[in-house]
């Protein structure tokens, strides 16, 4: 078995204090959600974001504090996420840089060189941390191997392991007789490559940036200047120590404390007997800050769920869409274990609900149930869910 050589990541560090916000003298910083452990979620203004607290108003009252313990994250409600069309490099523990290979740079021992395009430049990242790497804007992730997998310019899968990510890659192929051999390939010959590096936790602060880019710092900051102070900005040795408060679309100060609704798989769909193809809830979203996806489900439909273990609050936003208001009329049901924990129907009269319920069992079943005018435009969107967890 092969083990690639492990790497020290090195942590360049940005601007270490933040300017004390005083009331009055903020930025302009529009509306946030704030997720927090005790208050679960809160729609407010945000003054800055210190060492120790969270500074913040909600409905245009007074300023108040919280402490950063508290925080779970921060969502920017008016941010707007439009990934760059071109290469993808994503790391085994979440991040997402876009960018692009540097063609003929040297291959490093155990480092693969990018150039994250919008603000960190070129980044030198441990290979035992990359997850899958896209070098065009046309390529995809290739479907995973037993072995490392590349897909070449012509459409061409090999598998292997890839001992170099640079100019050449390097991958070293076995056949059957166990004899090893390593070819090295030009990187314009590749398109995609997606490595066997297993998943790794995240760290530290997370940032969804509004280009598509997730990154881990060791910490974040607000000023009451409008922009972010970030300390530990991975991989680059010029790495920027600020950054401006319109490029960031979501903070997550605790990546232990928030599972987006979305990323959980149904364990059952059910449908009335008489519906011969029940469609599963489908995420619509692949880059929503925060991965707060919106999820639709097409009723009449039951989705059964296994929670995370500790999770403690479930939250979002349904939402009837315009196009089912015609006709579409349905009951959503939300049950935690055996208990309902909400129900609202929902039609043109009343289209949205919000949903926020403490939870106790380790099963969320969804349903959605068809109403007065059967089950005719019974779709509900579920906006930003989220499972908060101990």
């Amino acid at each position: 078995m092969h083990h690639r050589p492990r790497a020290i990541t090195c942590l360049a560090t940005g601007l270490v204090a933040a300017s004390a916000a005083a009331p009055g003298a903020i930025a302009a910083s529009g509306n946030f959600m704030l997720i927090r452990r005790d208050v679960p979620v809160q729609i407010v203004e945000v003054a800055e974001i210190g060492p120790q607290f969270l500074v913040f108003r909600e409905d245009g009252g007074g300023w108040t504090s919280v402490s950063r313990r508290q925080c779970v994250a921060l969502l920017k409600l008016d941010a707007v996420v439009v990934p760059r069309v071109q290469g993808w490099l994503r790391l085994a523990d979440g991040q997402r840089f876009p960018g692009q290979a540097m063609s003929g740079a040297p291959v490093a021992d155990g480092v693969f060189v990018w150039s994250q395009s919008s603000w960190l430049g070129r980044m030198h990242v441990p290979l035992d941390r990359v997850a899958s790497v896209t070098l065009s804007g046309g390529a995809t992730v290739p479907s995973p191997g037993e072995a490392d997998v590349l897909v070449l310019a012509n459409g061409d899968r090999v598998e292997g392991f890839v001992t170099a990510l640079g100019d050449p890659i390097s991958l070293e192929v076995s056949n059957d007789d166990g004899d090893r051999t390593v070819f090295d390939l030009p990187l314009g010959r590749v398109r995609a490559v997606r490595m066997v590096t297993p998943e790794q936790k995240p760290i530290g602060n997370r940032l969804w940036l509004i280009d598509g880019t997730i990154v881990d710092v060791q910490r974040v900051m607000l000023g009451d200047d409008g922009f972010y102070r970030l300390e530990g900005v991975p991989f680059a040795g010029e790495a920027p120590g600020r950054i401006g408060l319109d490029t960031v679309a979501a903070v997550l100060f605790d990546p232990n404390a928030l599972v987006g609704f979305s990323s959980l798989v149904p364990r059952r769909v059910e449908g009335p007997p008489t519906r011969y193809v029940v469609p599963p809830p489908v995420a619509l979203d692949d880059h929503a800050p925060l991965s707060l996806s919106r999820v639709e489900f097409r009723g009449p439909v039951t989705a059964h769920y296994v929670l995370p273990a500790g999770a403690t609050y479930f939250a979002a936003e349904a939402q009837l869409p315009e196009t089912a208001r015609a006709w579409g009329d349905c009951l959503l049901k939300v049950r935690n274990g055996d208990r309902e924990v909400f129900s609202e129907r929902l039609n043109a009269e009343t289209p949205t609900a919000s949903i926020g319920v403490r939870l106790t069992g380790s099963t969320l079943t969804i349903e959605v149930a068809e109403g007065s005018a059967g089950p005719i435009q019974n779709r509900v969107i579920l906006l930003r869910g989220l499972i908060l967890v101990e």
